[in-house]
């Protein structure tokens, strides 16, 4: 790329990589607070099957958002360069 500080770039990119996974991170830690939390007080008034829903529901939801932040990712990786991102 053409008047392009690519070590610049690629620094800055990864710092953008770090905090992408950081909130990863931070929403499924904080989403399985709030899922431990829901499961333990309820107790046993919760049957087995509505406790794997949940749970997949969860497990849903952490996909979801993940493939999400990488898409976000992708998509500044992808277009760093032309969007002149970085400057």
């Amino acid at each position: 790329m053409e008047g392009v500080d690519e070590v610049r770039y690629s620094g800055e990119f990864r710092k953008d990589t770090f905090l992408i996974t950081g909130a990863i991170a931070l929403l499924i830690i904080v989403e399985g607070y709030v899922v431990y939390n829901v499961l333990s007080l309820a107790g046993p008034a919760v049957s087995p099957a509505i406790r794997g829903i949940y749970l997949l529901f969860f497990l849903l939801i952490v996909g979801i958002e993940t493939i999400g932040y990488w898409q976000v990712r992708h998509s500044i990786k992808q277009h760093m360069y032309d969007l002149k991102y970085y400057d």
